[in-house]
């Protein structure tokens, strides 16, 4: 890692983004926009014994317009646009399917909400069309094993249909009914998941989470993950299609730490996929199936000084978990984050991560390790 980086990184603070507050126009029409950009460097050795340096300025705009349509019905549609100055693809398009494996490629912008909701009351909501979904595990680093559309400065959407109902006692559900076509994923979903079946244009996501405080306990969630035929047991068109299931289960609790209003979270998470890919198609083994285990755990000290957090992340996701869009399969992630929140509408983060191969893949010279860094400003409007 270059030491401008690491100096960089070590002296300025952090935070995550909230979400953003419509500011009207009229009383049918509101606008929201965020503006997030910074400081971009990562290091590769390569399992060929190669290494590679990439140093770049990167931003994202988005810019909201909501119409309210009478007491139940609301409309909304959002421009999003991802930009660096180490490569620009300057090009606009409704995509239908995300470009790249993270989602749109530096250079493009999309629209990625479309949608109209239905509130019938304070309990029940449903949204149809173009969408933001997530399913995070709290913390300072937030990050999800199976569910976070446009995490840091990325832009992935889901399509298709939400329904949201808040209960009573604090337990809120979540049903997403979501179209892939078979040009792929409109978020991130990694190979052999393979979209190109007929049955595997719908997926569907049930999620299950309470955020009220029950003693130390700040957050507890099950997700449930199907996606029929979109499993490529043997890495082909060819070969055997399955069922891909994703089970996971989120819990933080925090405790105070003194009298000075500084907090300690621990926050865990865990994923298990029944059906996996073989270590043939993953290129991880000779015979047998990939694992399909996937964790993560974080240390967070909130409000070490007034607005200033700290948080270390230590994560894994085996070779056969092909949800997540922070934990890449077959990686072992470990990351520290600084985090200052300036106000409600601005905020500065650092971080600085390494990330590396768990099994080695067959005929390589040595695993490969990412290590990258970032420092980060993000604006709302």
């Amino acid at each position: 890692m270059k030491l401008k980086a690491l100096l960089l990184s070590c002296g300025c603070l952090a935070v995550n983004a909230t979400s953003q507050a419509a500011n009207p126009i009229n009383d049918t029409l509101s606008w929201s926009a965020d503006l997030r950009g910074g400081y971009f460097s990562s290091d590769r050795d390569n399992r060929d014994g190669s290494s590679d340096t990439t140093d770049e300025l990167r931003a994202r705009i988005r810019l909201g317009l909501e119409a309210k349509l009478n007491d139940s019905w609301s409309a909304k549609a959002r421009f999003a646009g991802r930009y660096s100055t180490y490569e620009n693809h300057n090009h606009f398009e409704f995509f239908t399917s995300a470009p790249s494996t993270d989602g749109l490629r530096r250079g493009d912008s999309t629209i990625d909400e479309l949608n109209i909701t239905y509130r019938p009351d304070e309990r029940w909501q449903l949204t149809l069309g173009r969408m933001q979904t997530k399913f995070e595990l709290v913390g300072i680093a937030k990050k999800s094993l199976d569910r976070n559309d446009s995490p840091n400065v990325d832009i992935t959407w889901t399509d298709g249909l939400r329904v949201t109902r808040k209960g009573d006692n604090g337990w809120n559900s979540h049903f997403i009914l979501q179209r892939n076509l078979s040009a792929g994923p409109t978020n991130v979903m990694r190979s052999p998941l393979n979209f190109s079946e007929n049955g595997s244009r719908v997926m569907g996501v049930f999620s299950l989470e309470n955020t009220k405080a029950m003693g130390p306990v700040v957050q507890r969630a099950i997700d449930i993950n199907y996606l029929p035929d979109a499993l490529r047991r043997d890495g082909s068109a060819t070969g055997r299609i399955k069922d891909y299931w994703g089970l996971v289960g989120r819990l933080a609790a925090q405790w105070p730490l003194g009298d000075s209003g500084t907090r300690f979270m621990l926050a865990g998470e865990g994923g298990y996929a029944p059906n996996t890919p073989t270590k043939v198609s993953m290129n991880t083994g000779t015979s047998g199936d990939a694992g399909g285990l996937a964790g993560q755990v974080s240390f967070n000290f909130i409000d070490i000084f007034p607005r200033h957090s700290f948080a270390l992340v230590y994560g894994q996701a085996q070779s056969g978990w092909l949800l997540s869009p922070d934990f890449r399969s077959n990686n072992s992630l470990i990351e520290g984050r600084y985090q200052w929140r300036i106000d409600s509408d601005r905020s500065i983060e650092a971080r600085l991560r390494e990330r590396k191969d768990l099994d080695s893949i067959i005929g390589v010279q040595r695993d490969r390790t990412d290590q990258d860094v970032y420092v980060r400003y993000t604006h709302k409007f």
